[in-house]
């Protein structure tokens, strides 16, 4: 007769629950797909009806008020502006998904316009993300360990304050102190490509990597220390000063591993965040990437262009939404056993 603790038995319950975890995990992202495509075609719906009530003729803004009703009814027709609202926007998301995002009202296709800036968006968006973890995340963990004491206190004010100026204001400081008064870096990035040398690439997108990133690193750093804190109050990690552990392998094995759930979820959510946030960054820093393509499609009525790009951010944002919690319920045990 085997008991509960017979290699066999203990063994099989293994299997048991990872294959129990397996098909709980496989219907969490079965559902979590679902909700991605209903919030999707949401954010389609929305885009859609928000450019198109928007006041104004689009022809009459395109072709100038010396337009005749003749010219105007054949842009219309040209562009499927005198179609009803609901086949519109059937025509243009069917399209759409199929990769044609239709054609500009000032003449080539929408994706033509999109593939020479949307490499510089990227590596902008992720150029600073990597600066904002990579600096977020120690100063956090440094907060929780100095809790209550006085450079706590100052990093505390700090991220407070920088967390309330809007990226514009931090674009421009960043140019007058390190482009103009202590020239380190360029004050403008318009005329970098990406495919001169690395170093000179890096070192002209470092002033509006460095504006996106602190509009992250107060986030990241808050909810680090605070996620931190409530770690280090654990027996465990008393336990593990008790045995003699340095602070640095204590902060390292044992918080930051406990206390990251939470800070990837932002994480995750900052880096939709820093795709939408580029926009004005790349106004403030003459970037020529998609932020600066949609300021200067609104201000055109170019309205193909503005619904592509829109669709492009707000689906990024949901789908780092999703990657987040999926990525925050495999890292919290917690959440896997909740979900067996």
């Amino acid at each position: 007769m085997r008991t509960s603790l017979d290699p066999a038995n203990v063994d099989s319950e293994h299997s048991w629950l990872r294959a129990t975890a397996s098909s709980n995990f496989a219907h969490e992202l079965g559902w979590a797909i679902v909700k991605l495509v209903g919030t999707l075609i949401a954010v389609s719906l929305v885009v859609f009806l928000a450019t198109v009530a928007v006041p104004g003729d689009p022809a009459r803004a395109v072709l100038g008020k010396y337009a005749t009703a003749s010219e105007l009814r054949a842009f219309d027709v040209q562009y499927g502006l005198n179609r009803p609202v609901v086949e519109q926007y059937w025509l243009w998301i069917s399209h759409f998904v199929r990769g044609d995002f239709g054609t500009s009202y000032g003449g080539g296709t929408v994706l033509s316009l999109i593939e020479p800036r949307l490499p510089r968006s990227l590596f902008l968006g992720a150029y600073g993300f990597v600066i904002a973890g990579v600096v977020g995340v120690p100063v956090g963990l440094f907060a929780a360990r100095r809790s209550g004491r006085r450079d706590d206190i100052v990093l505390t004010g700090l991220t407070v304050t920088v967390g309330a100026l809007p990226e514009f204001v931090i674009g421009i400081l960043l140019i007058m102190v390190l482009g103009v008064w202590i020239p380190l870096f360029p004050a403008s990035s318009t005329q970098v490509g990406l495919v001169l040398d690395p170093f000179a690439v890096l070192r002209a997108y470092t002033l509006p990597a460095f504006a996106v990133s602190l509009t992250i690193i107060p986030y990241i750093v808050r909810l680090t220390r605070a996620n931190g804190r409530e770690v280090m109050r654990q027996p465990y990690i008393r336990a593990a000063t008790l045995r003699g552990l340095s602070p640095t392998r204590i902060m390292g094995y044992h918080v930051l591993p406990n206390a990251a759930p939470p800070v990837v979820n932002v994480l995750a959510l900052q880096l939709a965040s820093t795709i939408g946030g580029v926009v004005i960054t790349e106004t403030v820093f003459g970037v020529p990437g998609i932020g600066q393509l949609l300021i200067e499609s609104v201000s055109d009525r170019d309205l193909p262009v503005v619904q592509t790009l829109a669709l492009m951010i707000g689906g990024a944002y949901v789908v780092a939404n999703l990657l987040a919690d999926l990525a925050v319920k495999l890292m919290t045990p917690k959440l896997r056993v909740a979900a067996r």
